[in-house]
C-alpha cells in the first residue's frame, strides 16, 4: 500500500522488531525479499502472491473463491496501529508462552485487567462482548457471572489461585449493577460445575490501576 504499508516500511518493521527474515507475508511476499523459511523450503514462493496498491480486487476474489463470506471491511485499518489492542498484544506475549488463536481474539473484546504475572481477567463490556466472551472460552478458564444482578462476565484462567479469583470477582461486580456497599454471590463455572463466592465491588481507582 502507499502509506504505511509500503516495502520499505514492512522492511524496517521486520527489522526492528528482532524477526527479520522470519515474517513471511503471504499475500505480497513475491514483492519482498526472500524469506528463511522460504530458502529452507518450508514455503513454496511459487505458491505466494504479488499484492500491492490500495485496491482489494483479488483479495475480495480471493475470499469468494475460498468461501470466506465474513471478514473486516477493506477500509478497515491494522490492529497492530490501535494503541489499546497493541498495549494488550504486548502485554499477552510478556505473560504468556504458547499464545492459542482464541487468546488473539479475546484481544479484540471487554475489557483487560493483569491481577498477578500468570492472570489477566477479560470482563465483557455488552452483550456482544458477553457473548464473544463466552463463545472463545476453552477448558483453560473460568466464567464469572454476579448471581442477583445483571453484569458482565468476566473470564479468568482456570489456574488463577483463590485470592486471584476473589480478586476478579470484585471486580466484575464493580462493573455489573450490584449495589457497591454490600456483599454479592458470584457464580464460578469450571467446566460443568460451578460454586459461589461472596464478594464486595473492589473501588474504580483499583480497576484503574490494573487496566492494560
Amino acid at each position: 500500500r502507499p502509506m504505511s504499508q509500503n516495502k520499505g516500511s514492512l522492511i524496517r518493521v521486520a527489522r526492528e522488531s528482532g524477526y527479520e527474515g522470519l515474517i513471511l507475508r503471504p499475500l505480497s511476499a513475491k514483492l519482498l525479499p526472500m524469506t528463511r523459511p522460504e530458502r529452507e523450503g518450508k514455503v513454496d514462493r511459487s505458491r505466494l502472491l504479488d499484492l500491492h496498491g490500495r485496491g482489494r480486487k483479488r483479495q475480495m476474489e480471493l475470499a469468494e473463491r475460498w468461501g470466506i463470506t465474513e471478514y473486516p471491511a477493506p477500509a478497515g485499518g491494522c490492529l497492530l496501529t490501535d494503541p489499546i489492542f497493541s498495549r494488550r498484544l504486548r502485554d499477552l506475549l510478556e505473560h504468556q508462552d504458547p499464545v492459542s488463536r482464541e487468546d488473539l481474539e479475546l484481544l479484540k473484546h471487554g475489557r483487560h485487567l493483569r491481577l498477578d504475572q500468570r492472570c489477566k481477567l477479560i470482563v465483557g463490556r455488552d452483550q456482544e462482548d458477553n457473548q464473544h466472551i463466552r463463545g472463545l472460552r476453552t477448558d483453560r478458564h473460568v466464567l464469572l457471572d454476579v448471581r442477583e444482578h445483571p453484569s458482565p462476565l468476566g473470564l479468568l484462567p482456570a489456574e488463577a489461585s483463590p485470592d486471584t479469583v476473589r480478586l476478579a470477582a470484585s471486580v466484575v461486580l464493580r462493573y455489573s449493577d450490584a449495589p457497591g456497599d454490600q456483599m454479592w454471590m458470584v457464580e464460578i463455572f469450571d467446566g460443568g460445575r460451578s460454586r459461589d463466592i461472596p464478594a464486595r465491588a473492589c473501588p474504580p481507582e483499583l480497576t484503574e490501576r490494573l487496566m492494560i
